[in-house]
């Protein structure tokens, strides 16, 4: 077959891949807004059922209700009362997922790498894993203080893990057999990371960094319920020991939009990196 023939066999098939790619697209923007729709069907039912159950079924000093939580928020957002308490939580919420992604990360390479001090270090790392996190709390509030350090250091050590089993776990999936191959054909180690490591390890870091995103917000939490005096945990506390419901899930309500932000910005990551996959 000469070069003429084969590119005008070629062309069709092009053509038909064009088409058949904007014709996916164009079905999954109506799918998309279905979902997105369906969501807010289900938010909307939740809280009507929220506002009315409040006070008919439930006391609403229990659940306070959506409209109570709605003046709360703005009353505190346009008094500026919690923007301090905004803040402060935010920042030990991205130091200590900051520090405790790339200490996973780290570890879980090193240890993959190494069978000697993966046997040596993993069990040790398993039995601390182990120790519920609340419990170490007050050891951290003594070598830390009240301030940002404690919960930045619970934050980090929560994250760690998370961050480390999956590095590590996916390490021990990277082929024996195509690692042995690279070496033979004389590949460097940079071509090696490159070409291997990297894109064997790029969906377990992502789903790690994700999962992550919530930890570091449930060590933040509970460093803030044991010892604080600013925060967003420790206004929840703070409007629990008052018996004010309102505030208390303001609270959470504000808690869940910063976990749902830095949960949206790793998907944003997500879909850049594996936009080769699509």
């Amino acid at each position: 077959m000469s070069v003429m023939q084969r590119s005008h066999t070629r062309a069709p098939a092009e053509a038909a891949d064009v088409e058949a790619g904007a014709r996916a697209r164009a079905l999954r923007v109506p799918a998309t807004a279905w979902i997105m729709g369906g969501r807010l069907l289900i938010v909307i039912v939740l809280i009507a059922a929220w506002q009315l159950l409040s006070g008919r079924v439930v006391p609403a000093y229990l659940v306070s209700s959506p409209s109570a939580v709605a003046h709360r928020l703005v009353d505190l957002f346009k008094t500026g009362d919690v923007w301090s308490d905004v803040w402060i939580t935010t920042e030990e919420l991205v130091i200590g997922y900051v520090i405790g992604v790339v200490g996973g990360v780290v570890v879980g390479v090193l240890l993959g790498t190494s069978r000697i001090a993966a046997a040596l270090v993993e069990p040790l790392l398993a039995a601390l894993n182990s120790i519920p996190k609340i419990a170490l709390a007050p050891l951290f509030l003594l070598w830390f203080g009240i301030g940002l350090g404690s919960k930045i250091a619970i934050a980090a050590m929560t994250v760690f893990f998370v961050m480390f089993y999956n590095v590590y776990m996916g390490m021990g999936t990277i082929p024996n057999g195509l690692v042995n191959t690279l070496q033979i054909m004389g590949a460097s180690r940079q071509t090696m990371v490159r070409r291997l490591v990297l894109p064997q390890l790029t969906v377990p870091i992502l789903a790690g960094l994700k999962a992550g995103v919530s930890f570091a917000m449930i060590g933040v939490v509970v460093g803030e319920f044991v010892a604080a005096d600013k925060g967003l945990g420790y206004y929840v506390r703070n409007s629990t020991d008052l018996f004010d419901s309102p505030g208390v899930y303001a609270g959470i309500i504000l808690l869940m939009l910063l976990v749902l932000i830095g949960v949206g910005l790793v998907t944003l990551l997500e879909r850049r990196l594996l936009r080769w996959r699509r």
